[in-house]
């Protein structure tokens, strides 16, 4: 099957051509030729609309993957699966879809985020919401000495400094106004209150100082006129479970999933846990619990950025491993991940992905690239901005004895994929320079420390 973008598109725009297109009905093969034929780019696409507005999220990656992939290799009712969820993205188009999902996240921010934006409200507790909300007036007199414990447990860091006593007394206005909500039994809203104070937490902190009481109950509002816009494009309501939990066990049944579409972390290239403190702050939750567990995050092996590449590899070998697991047999794992660069050199971590996956049940049926809008996806201002991506297309063509726990498989895996990084660059070295350009001794030095992260495996990805 062979079609030019004229015949696909027409004279419809290119939104309105993507639409028809995927919405057609197609064998596997055919589906896996349309995938070719379309823009990847996705410019001057449309891409918050809905619950998908409901709180900025680092790194996420836009609507159109997962709708492409869900529409082409699944029917309404089968279940769609996310293990590294994020802000719910594979999800809420799951849910707007009519599939059911299972997403899962260890950031618990993520997972409420994720949940609020699949769970549609009734109008009686949202104007119940709107009355408890009015009282906020009469509790922004907060006690001196809550104030004064908020400050002695606030972040270390100079942004810490935005939040004085008035915000502090306003957020603590919110907060207990919401935890009695939450006493009252009304969960639902109380999560939307939440992911609205997260979200004006997140204007302040990204912004400066606000009105925050005002910012707070225009993104109550913002979001219940969202909810209700999907209430009325939906026509039946699919089941949704969002898991808080670590990718590496997920709590999914196994062989019951239909298709994966997933983002997971990029190596060296975000700490997720900093970016996101100040609102596990004021939302109580343990953001060193996240902290400790995070999957490639910047902070860690400062003096030997290729540990952090192996430990990294392990946990997503685990990960895959568990994905393996949770998948029908014959059933596409789409996994979409970009470039990341340590100590100069550049890790093409769809292709270790690949790789890896021949071990453990899959086949790499296609790669695509895709070039992104950096200025839309955040990453560390330390090591640039990521400006494309790769969706990797994996099949399920066998069930694996290995398990996430068999650390000797990782580790002899993980020892193979060093290896034959370290061979390449030997012959090549400073395959991702930005800025000032390092000495070739400076660049020869990454072998020896390629060497002691090898010999440091074992230890390193050790998963507790």
């Amino acid at each position: 099957m062979t079609l030019d973008r004229q015949t696909m598109f027409g004279k419809k725009t290119p939104c309105e051509g993507y639409l028809d297109l995927i919405n057609r009905k197609y064998g596997r093969s055919e589906s896996l030729e349309i995938l070719d034929k379309i823009e990847w780019d996705f410019k001057d696409f449309t891409t918050q609309y809905l619950t998908h507005k409901f709180h900025s999220y680092p790194a996420r990656f836009i609507p159109q993957i997962p709708l492409t992939f869900l529409k082409l290799f699944s029917k309404k009712k089968e279940t769609i699966a996310d293990p590294f969820c994020g802000c719910g993205t594979t999800l809420v188009e799951a849910f707007l879809n009519n599939r059911h999902s299972i997403g899962n996240d260890f950031n618990p921010l993520a997972a409420l985020i994720t949940k609020v934006k699949t769970t549609l409200i009734n109008k009686e507790e949202l104007l119940y919401l709107n009355e408890r909300l009015a009282s906020i007036k009469s509790k922004l007199d907060v006690d001196n000495s809550q104030i004064d414990e908020r400050l002695r447990n606030m972040p270390r860091r100079k942004i810490s400094k935005l939040f004085d006593r008035k915000i502090i007394s306003q957020l603590e206005a919110i907060r207990e106004t919401l935890l009695e909500i939450r006493a009252e039994g009304f969960v639902d809203i109380y999560d939307l209150g939440q992911v609205a104070l997260s979200a004006t937490i997140w204007s302040l902190v990204e912004h400066g100082i606000v009105d925050v009481k005002d910012l707070f109950l225009r993104k109550v509002a913002h979001m219940e006129n969202e909810l209700k816009k999907t209430a009325k494009v939906m026509k039946n309501i699919p089941n949704v479970l969002v898991l808080n939990s670590d990718a590496r066990k997920l709590e999914v049944e196994s062989e019951s999933i239909d298709l994966i579409v997933t983002s997971p972390p990029y190596v060296n290239a975000l700490d997720y846990y900093r970016v996101h403190m100040y609102n596990m702050f004021w939302l109580d939750m343990d953001f060193n619990a996240f902290k400790k567990h995070e999957i490639g995050a910047h902070s860690r092996f400062i003096n030997n950025r290729f540990r952090l590449f192996s430990e990294y590899l392990g946990a997503m070998l685990r990960s895959m491993i568990e994905m393996n697991r949770i998948l029908k047999q014959n059933k596409f794992c789409v996994i979409v991940v970009g470039n990341s660069s340590l100590e100069y050199e550049l890790i093409e971590s769809h292709k270790f992905f690949a790789e890896m996956s021949k071990d453990i049940g899959f086949k790499t049926i296609k790669t695509i690239f895709r070039t992104i809008d950096k200025t839309k996806k955040y990453t560390s201002a330390d090591i640039g901005k990521i400006d494309d991506e790769f969706i990797l297309i994996l099949q399920k063509i066998e069930n694996i004895n290995v398990t996430p726990e068999s650390d000797v498989f990782i580790a002899e895996t993980v020892t193979q994929q060093m290896m034959q990084f370290r061979e390449k660059l030997k012959h090549s070295q400073g395959t991702s320079i930005r800025g000032r350009k390092p000495t070739k001794e400076r660049l020869l030095k990454n072998i020896d420390k390629i060497d002691d992260a090898i010999n440091k495996i074992s230890k390193d990805i050790i998963w507790t």
